[in-house]
Order: C-alpha cells, then sequence, then structure tokens
C-alpha cells in the first residue's frame, strides 16, 4: 500500500513537472559538489586532517591542500567551524552536515523538540512540511513521529537537511521524507500542516520585523489561508501586533531567549500570549495585565523577570506568586518583603541603597575591596560597560541595579538568591 508521502511525490510529478520533487537521495546524485563529495566519505581523510587546523593560517593550508582542492579545503574548514558554532545549539553538533549559514539559523535542538510536540500532538503522524528547510534541525524533530516533506529554494540547504535526516534517522533502511525545491509563492502542495522558517537576516543584521520576513506577509498569510494549520518561526523581537491571529509562543533556552513562533489553526492554544521555559516545560500563557504598583517604600527583596516573560507581557500572571508589586510604573521590575523565589524571576536580596551618585557608588565597593559581578540598568542612561571599568578589578558577589523610581535614579546593592 503506499504511504501518503508516496502518493504526494507521484500527484506532484505529474501536476508539477516544473517542480524539482525527488526522493531524499536524488540530489546526491544531482549535485557533484564538493558538499555532495563530504556527505558521500570521499573527504574523510580530509576532514580528520582539519580537526586541529587554524583556519586563516597559511601553513596550516598548505599542508590541507596535499590532501585536496582549494574548494575542498575551504568547505571541510567551513564544516567544522560551522560545527563548532553549533555546540550548545545542536545536539551531537560534531555529526552535522552544516554550513557557516545553517550554524547561525539553526533551531536549537530542545526548542525544535518542543515544537515538533505541539505540532505532533495535534497531526499525529500524517505529514508535516517544513518550509523554508535550512539545515533540517525543525524537520529532524518532526522526522520522529512521521514523515516530513523538506521544501527550500536553496539546493545547498535541500542536500543538507536531507543528509542529516538520513544520518540522524532512527530507521535508516526507509525514506519517508521528500525533497522538494520551490520557492514559498509557488507552493504547490496540499493543504497539509507546515512549518515555516522565513529568512530574517540582511548581509549585515538579524531583521525582527515581520514586514522585513522573506517569504513577506502576503506570502505567508496565503499560506496560512491555505494550509490553516502553520507554525511560523519569527525571531524574538517580533512585535505581536504586526502577527496574523493566532497564538504567539516566545520560548527561552537557558538564559537566552531565542524564538517566537506563531500558532495557527488547530496549532493554536487559544490565548493570543504564551512563555515557555524549554529547560524545564514550565509555561505560562494569557493576555498582558497590569502590574499591582509598590506601597513600601523600603522593600526587601527585588526580583527581575526572566527575558522571556518581560517579552512576553504576562509578568502581571505570575506577580502574586512573589507577593509583590511593581517598584515603579513601566520599569518591570518587582520588589516585595518576602523572601520567595521563582523560576521565572531572578530574586534579590536587599544589601544597600542609595540615591545615584556616581563617586558615592564607587567608594561604596572600593571601601569593600571589590567590584560588581553585574551592572543592571532600567530607566536610566549609564552604559554599564563604562561604568565598570571604574571599579576594582576584584569581583565580588553582589548587583549593582540603578534603576528609575519616580524622578530619582537609585543604586541598588544586591545579593542574588540562590
Amino acid at each position: 500500500m503506499a504511504s501518503q508521502t508516496d502518493e504526494i511525490y507521484i500527484k506532484l510529478s505529474v501536476v508539477c513537472p516544473n517542480i524539482d520533487v525527488h526522493g531524499p537521495m536524488a540530489y546526491y546524485s544531482k549535485m557533484k559538489t564538493t558538499w555532495h563529495e563530504l556527505i558521500s566519505g570521499n573527504l574523510d581523510i580530509l576532514i580528520e586532517a582539519a580537526q586541529s587546523a587554524v583556519p586563516d593560517d597559511v601553513q596550516t593550508i598548505s599542508r590541507l591542500r596535499k590532501k585536496g582542492s582549494l574548494e575542498q579545503v575551504s568547505t571541510v574548514l567551513e564544516l567544522l567551524e560551522a560545527r563548532r558554532r553549533a555546540r550548545g545549539r545542536l545536539s551531537q553538533p560534531d555529526e552535522w552536515w552544516i554550513d557557516r549559514e545553517g550554524a547561525e539559523q539553526a533551531t536549537r535542538s530542545i526548542v525544535a523538540e518542543h515544537k515538533s510536540r505541539r505540532v505532533r500532538e495535534v497531526s499525529g503522524e500524517q505529514p508535516i512540511i517544513d518550509l523554508c528547510c535550512g539545515i533540517g534541525s525543525d524537520a529532524l524533530a518532526l522526522s520522529k513521529r512521521g514523515p516530513v516533506i523538506l521544501v527550500d529554494h536553496d539546493p545547498l540547504k535541500l542536500l543538507l537537511a536531507s543528509a542529516n535526516l538520513r544520518h540522524f534517522s532512527e530507521n535508516k533502511s526507509h525514506d519517508s521524507h521528500l525533497v522538494i525545491r520551490a520557492k514559498a509563492e509557488n507552493l504547490p502542495l496540499a493543504p497539509l500542516p507546515i512549518h515555516i522558517d522565513p529568512a530574517r537576516r540582511s548581509e549585515t543584521q538579524r531583521l525582527h520585523a515581520y514586514s522585513e520576513m522573506q517569504p513577506g506577509p502576503a506570502v505567508i498569510e496565503s499560506i496560512i489561508e491555505h494550509h490553516r494549520d502553520v507554525a511560523l518561526k519569527c525571531g524574538p523581537g517580533v512585535s505581536a501586533d504586526d502577527l496574523p491571529a493566532g497564538e504567539i509562543e516566545w520560548i527561552q533556552d537557558g538564559p537566552d531567549l531565542v524564538e517566537a513562533t506563531l500558532w495557527c489553526g488547530q496549532f493554536d492554544g487559544g490565548n493570543r500570549r504564551r512563555a515557555t521555559l524549554v529547560k524545564t516545560g514550565l509555561s505560562v500563557s494569557g493576555n498582558p495585565i497590569p502590574l499591582e504598583e509598590l506601597t513600601l517604600k523600603t522593600p526587601q527583596f527585588l526580583h527581575e523577570p526572566v527575558p522571556v516573560l518581560e517579552r512576553s507581557g504576562l509578568t502581571g500572571h505570575l506577580q502574586a506568586d512573589l507577593a509583590a508589586g511593581e517598584l515603579h510604573p513601566g520599569l518591570g521590575w518587582l520588589a516585595g518583603q518576602d523572601h520567595k523565589t521563582s523560576p521565572w524571576f531572578r530574586s534579590f536580596e536587599v544589601v544597600d541603597r542609595l540615591g545615584w551618585h556616581e563617586k558615592k557608588v564607587i567608594d561604596w565597593f572600593k571601601a569593600r575591596g571589590e567590584a560588581p559581578r553585574a551592572i543592571k540598568t532600567r530607566g536610566v542612561k549609564e552604559d554599564p560597560a563604562a561604568l565598570g571599568r571604574k571599579f576594582p578589578r576584584k569581583k565580588g558577589d553582589w548587583t549593582l541595579a540603578l534603576l528609575r523610581r519616580g524622578t530619582k535614579i537609585e543604586a541598588w546593592i544586591l545579593q542574588e538568591l540562590k
């Protein structure tokens, strides 16, 4: 009996002859490139020789040139550098087929697994389209519970993604995914569930606005209308007001706010905003609610929301957990009298509080022979990096927070709670 992916392949081959549609091995035979040689294992000796190479060292390059062409050496060095950059982002980074761009743009493995669980809870084992698939980090997670259709306009990315799925597949004897080279605006597929990872980078910088994504809003919204069940990967700085209807989930990995995903159709969790701590699986959702103001003049504890909570605007939903009020309207920090901690906040005990006067604050630390471990600012113009150079070199355990309170700036010396 033909599988769903087999049926899609047959229909596309007949109905869309102008689209490159292939099983996962097709590009291995079509692309006679250095990357093809790498993936095929023909340059394993060169890869091994380059493991400890210094990329810009002339002698190193000359030594490697004895084992391969200049193009081969350059590509191998790019592969190894990309793998190094992927450490801490991708699981088993030294086994990925990845280029420099892929290392910068790939979804972190832990985030891809989280999104895959959300998708597969709704879609089960039916085929999922991964549009603008890149090197395949999202596709790999999705492929663990069903077929994936890889779509990208860049043939190199399709080659790398397909190779990664084959390498990491739990069932290497069976290929359950398809490879389609197509532009998003010409996507020829039936309305299957779809994950989209638009390009969000110019030649010089990352782009955060929805209007700057490629494919752009008109194409994305057409895809949402056609496919309905859509997961749209966005940068964490995207404005919620600009995005189409659906649930926006901001995701934090460790201390890093890494991504926002717009969930549409059956993927929509029912609230406009969601914040997720992906390492612990903690999540909060809802709409922003105003923070209650602090009534105390001298609180004993301050609480800084973690980035994902503040970016999602959902701090008000967890304020009661700390029995704290907002230190100053619009500041975002909470303060109170109770010794409480939460995964959603970095909490500090107040050691001292001074009116902001640079010399007096520096003298406070000099008298103790230590510098602040960290300097935080909120609602002030002071540059933490420039200020930090004026303190003693030895760092202590205190945090210095310069916070606006009313019309004044206060210097808070804090001890973080563990």
